[in-house]
Parts: C-alpha cells; structure tokens; sequence
C-alpha cells in the first residue's frame, strides 16, 4: 500500500503547487501546432513570428545551457487575450511544462529565451519545478536566465556589475515579490541575481555547468 500512498501524496502536493501559481487559461487562443496555443486575433504573419522566435530562443538556449526543454506556449497577441487569461506579466514560467508570454513580448526574443530558461532548469527539479527547487534558489534561477537572454538588458550587461550591488538575493518567489514591489525594484533584483552568478562564474565556473550539476542533485551555487 506504500506505493499508491506515496503517489496520491504526491499528486496532492503538484495539485495545490499548479493552483498557487494560478496558470492562466487559454480563452480565445488557438493550437497553431502541437506545443504552441496562440492568440486567435493572430494574423498569419504574427503566427509565423512567434514559429521563428521560438525555433530561435530554443537554439540560444541549448547552446548556452547545453539542453533544452520542450514546453507549451501560450502567446498573446493582443491586449482583450491578455485580459481574459490574466497575462499581466511579459513572460511567465509554470514548472517546466507551461509558458505564457503576453501582448507586449510576443515577438520578442529576449523574453522567450528568459522563460525557456527557468523552464530547462525547472526540469531538473522534483515534479519539474513544480514541488519547489530545493537545489536552486530564486536569485540563481533569475540570474542565469538574465545571462542567457540578456532579458531585461539593463541587468544583462557586463557594465551593471561595475560597482557593488547592495541588498537581498531572493531565495523563493515569495522573497521576490516581497523585494520587488513594482517594476524598478524588480529591475535592481534582476541585476543583484544576474551579478552574483557573475561572481559565480569568476570561480572558474561555466553556464554549461549548471544543469550536470543541478541533474545530479547538487545545491547551486
């Protein structure tokens, strides 16, 4: 009876994880391929975009990550989508399973790369992600995926680490909305995450690194 305890147990957990992180619907969209669920006020040639942006954003990812993660996308194109699924955020990432990009990030690659990011490295978590990441703390998540997309770019760039970055690295989400409260506090904890695992990699460490070590259990940094 052990076995079937232990699932239930576990299904209950993912069950109340999935429904915290409230995943949007997908009102008004339509499956232009498997994997992909886009606005339905799309035009052809938006639909051809986001195709090419996402073929793109997976390619910089596996080569600066070393793997990738196969997801579904659920992508806005126009504000009424946005409304009726709750997208007030660019990009979100559920686990590893979901991404939802809204109205204002649709056709930008930054944005995919950022979010396939966490979704890659969620994958090497318990239930992907979803059970919380024991072995990755928020600051790192949020940091590596800056350097890979260079998503928002004012923390991407080299020259934001050029004097020391004062405050809290969040360690969960919850720590994440406690220090960022609107947009400009946000950006100051992007940079303070993307700057630590600068010094991270000053260590003699490298980007393809993390996912060997976070599959083989080991806590980062």
């Amino acid at each position: 009876m052990r076995l079937p305890i232990l699932i239930l147990i576990l299904l209950a957990g993912f069950a109340s994880a999935a429904q915290a992180q409230a995943v949007p619907s997908r009102q008004g969209m339509a499956q232009a391929e498997p994997g992909l669920w886009v606005d339905m006020a799309a035009a052809p040639g938006q639909i051809a975009t986001i195709r090419a942006t996402m073929a793109a954003a997976a390619a910089g990812v596996g080569r600066a990550l070393g793997a990738t993660r196969a997801v579904e996308w659920r992508i806005c194109t126009t504000s009424a989508c946005d409304k009726a699924n709750g997208m007030v955020n660019r990009g979100m990432t559920y686990g590893a399973s979901i991404i939802t990009l809204n109205s204002t990030a649709w056709n930008d690659r930054g944005a995919y790369m950022h979010e396939l990011t966490h979704a890659t490295l969620h994958s090497t978590q318990p239930l992907g992600g979803f059970l919380g990441s024991r072995g990755l703390p928020l600051w790192f998540n949020e940091g590596v995926a800056v350097l890979v997309s260079g998503e928002p770019a004012r923390a991407a760039r080299d020259a934001a680490c050029d004097r020391p970055r004062k405050g809290e690295l969040p360690q969960t989400p919850r720590d994440f909305a406690r220090l960022a409260p609107d947009p400009k506090q946000a950006l100051k904890v992007y940079i303070r995450s993307a700057c630590a695992v600068r010094e991270w990699l000053k260590q003699g460490h490298e980007l393809r690194e993390v996912m060997p070590l976070l599959r083989a259990g080991r806590r980062l940094p």
